[in-house]
């Protein structure tokens, strides 16, 4: 952790409830009530988002120009969709932050990392034209969250009344997942919010990379087979197959035998044209295909996916198996269902 954790700070060094009037989060302090106005200003000042006078686009991100000051501001403090609630939510998850990992690390180092990951995944989410228009910080606290589970400071209680002391460190890394999930969970435009999401994880995970203990502590499990390396594999698939994989086969190959004899079977175009396939599950269920049911059940398994592989419980794979199964037995009863394709038997199988 010596690239996350400034030196002299231990892994074993927590964070004294007594200290909480310290300086270590003055940086989010000022942020909640910036952030909790761009709410407001989102709910009076709708114009703002549909001009584009909130966007960050790719041409000033390339080429900044003071002009643009406007838009730079905007974008940091809009929220990703209308609403005062979110906007909630993103500033309980920073005042965890600022009490626990910016108190940790100190304050410049967290606004760096904080705004080098945000910058970083406007970059790629631009660059990638996955996004036209980058708002709010909902990407940075997603990516920090990962950083912040892996340097893991913790709050004592020490200095706390005693009818709130607790006798173990708490771990806030914990609380700001929860927190994390649920703004995914009930964002409105649910794929653009995954994507968001997505995009900081991907930056902090390279970032976390870097860190040898990381990558020293996937090796030894990787060799030991353990219990985590099978569920992240076994995640993996699930997502895989919910985001990228067919749900259902319209129509079965004709001339199947015919086409292994003279080894047109072998070739992927052959099963691309013989057996057209719908788009994924989570695709189709967004598309109304499937039940409102199946839906939720989509949107809590990929909320929570993440966090829940990297606790040290294992009773949430049984929950997943029946998610699985409640899954398939809601393709099943969709009007798009015809004949099972390669998502279908990944459910099956998972």
């Amino acid at each position: 952790r010596a690239m996350l954790t400034p030196r002299g700070v231990s892994d074993d060094d927590g964070v004294d409830g007594g200290l909480q009037e310290q300086a270590g989060a003055r940086l989010r302090l000022l942020d909640v009530p910036v952030l909790l106005g761009g709410g407001a200003c989102r709910i009076w000042r709708p114009d703002l988002a549909g001009g584009n006078d909130a966007c960050l686009l790719w041409d000033a991100l390339y080429d900044p120009s003071f002009s643009e000051w406007r838009r730079y501001a905007l974008h940091l403090v809009w929220p990703l969709e209308p609403g005062y609630i979110r906007g909630f939510f993103i500033s309980a998850a920073l005042l965890l932050q600022g009490y626990s990992f910016e108190h940790e690390v100190g304050t410049s180092h967290f606004a760096g990392l904080f705004l080098g990951v945000h910058a970083t995944a406007a970059a790629v989410m631009l660059y990638k034209q996955r996004s036209m228009c980058f708002l709010s910080l909902e990407p940075a606290l997603a990516g920090l969250t990962m950083v912040m589970h892996i340097v893991n400071p913790k709050v004592h209680s020490d200095g706390l009344d005693k009818s709130i002391k607790v006798p173990f460190p708490i771990e806030a890394r914990w609380h700001v997942w929860i927190l994390q999930s649920i703004l995914l969970l009930t964002a409105a435009d649910f794929p653009t919010a995954m994507l968001m999401h997505a995009s900081g994880l991907a930056v902090s995970g390279v970032l976390a990379l870097r860190d040898p203990d990381v990558v020293l502590t996937g090796w030894t499990a990787a060799r030991a087979r353990s219990f985590g390396l099978g569920a992240a594999v076994h995640v993996a698939l699930f997502l895989f197959a919910m985001l990228f994989m067919p749900l259902t086969a319209s129509a079965l190959p004709a001339d199947f035998s015919q086409a292994l004899v003279d080894g047109r079977a072998l070739r992927w175009s052959w099963w691309k044209a013989s057996v057209p396939g719908s788009p994924a599950l989570l695709h189709v269920a967004l598309a109304g295909g499937l039940s409102p049911e199946a839906l939720f059940i989509c949107k809590v398994a990929v909320s929570f996916a993440l966090p829940l592989l990297l606790t040290p419980f294992r009773m949430w794979v049984r929950f997943y198996s029946g998610a699985c199964v409640l899954l398939v037995m809601y393709a099943m009863n969709s009007p798009v269902w015809v004949y099972p394709h390669a998502g279908f038997v990944a459910l099956l199988y998972l």
